[in-house]
């Protein structure tokens, strides 16, 4: 009697542990240096939709974070401007979904590019850090890349010399690692010039997040200061935003000088600025997209796009 009443308890513990969605364990697959979690789908909702199930790799330098499931956030989200009408596309590489604003005839991201397939995308490889090898906030500023995981190029770039393929509109054309049919703006005059032009870039920064209550983010850029990564630190987080530039003064690059630009700001007000830095540091990514003369008609964004 004892050992059949042994046996049903066994039995009984075994069927509450596999009917706990919430109890499972993450597939871990490992690649070399890369580390693969897989999340099953659950009931966690971000603000606009169901959460989707993530791949997720991480570099060597996040795996201490590789211990804890992984579930898709969007924290970037939380500090957008909720008066504005955002879009949102789906990243077809990994099924990431980014909110993004239209103007000037452009669709722009109004959040730093979060994407780290190394295995699909070699030039990644060990060329991409979380901010304090943290996952979550990745979902926040983004990800950290070199300039050469930046334009999706061999990592010999960062300290050989690389020049451009000419291929001009009114500005050099790169898309680099962003999603297909994004590119990376340019250089900083794009933004200051041409795409914001008589913006004052306290409009542009988020209203939250930074050391400094200047902003206002009236057209939903929501420009966050994730600093830059240098020589195994992040340094300026939470006083400047920091994003490569393919272009610097000329077609041609040096061979270790890339262009970092930024958003910074000041006792009382804020202005865009680049500066030549090493490529081998840490900057974030922010992709925009054309919008064809067919489209532009509309004055807004249509939404949960796929592109």
């Amino acid at each position: 009697m004892l050992r059949n009443t042994l046996m049903l308890v066994s039995l009984a513990c075994v069927f509450v542990a596999c009917g706990d969605d919430s109890s499972s364990s993450p597939v871990v697959e490992s690649s070399s240096s890369e580390i693969a979690i897989i999340v099953s789908s659950s009931s966690v909702k971000s603000s606009s939709s169901e959460r989707k199930s993530s791949v997720v790799e991480l570099s060597s330098s996040a795996e201490s974070s590789s211990s804890s499931s992984y579930v898709e956030k969007h924290l970037a989200w939380d500090y957008m401007n909720p008066a504005i009408f955002y879009g949102e596309f789906t990243d077809e590489r990994d099924g990431h979904v980014y909110k993004y604003i239209v103007h000037s005839n452009f669709r722009i991201m109004a959040e730093n590019l979060n994407f780290s397939d190394s295995v699909n995308y070699p030039n990644l490889r060990g060329q991409t850090w979380c901010y304090q090898d943290n996952l979550d906030s990745c979902s926040k500023y983004g990800r950290y890349y070199t300039w050469s995981a930046a334009l999706n190029i061999n990592a010999r770039y960062n300290t050989d010399y690389y020049r451009h393929e000419e291929n001009r509109d009114f500005y050099l054309r790169v898309q680099g690692i962003c999603p297909k049919g994004w590119e990376l703006f340019v250089n900083e005059g794009d933004w200051r010039n041409f795409i914001f032009k008589y913006i004052n870039p306290n409009n542009l920064c988020a209203k939250k997040g930074w050391d400094e209550n200047l902003c206002t983010d009236s057209l939903g850029f929501a420009a966050l200061p994730n600093g830059f990564y240098k020589d195994g630190k992040f340094e300026k987080v939470g006083e400047e935003f920091r994003y490569w530039e393919p272009w610097g003064q000329s077609m041609e690059t040096s061979n270790h000088a890339g262009q970092l630009g930024g958003l910074l700001l000041g006792d009382s007000w804020g202005w865009w600025g680049s500066s030549q830095t090493l490529k081998s540091v840490g900057g974030a990514v922010r992709c925009y997209q054309m919008i064809p003369k067919e489209e532009r008609s509309s004055s807004s964004a249509s939404g949960n796009e796929n592109l």
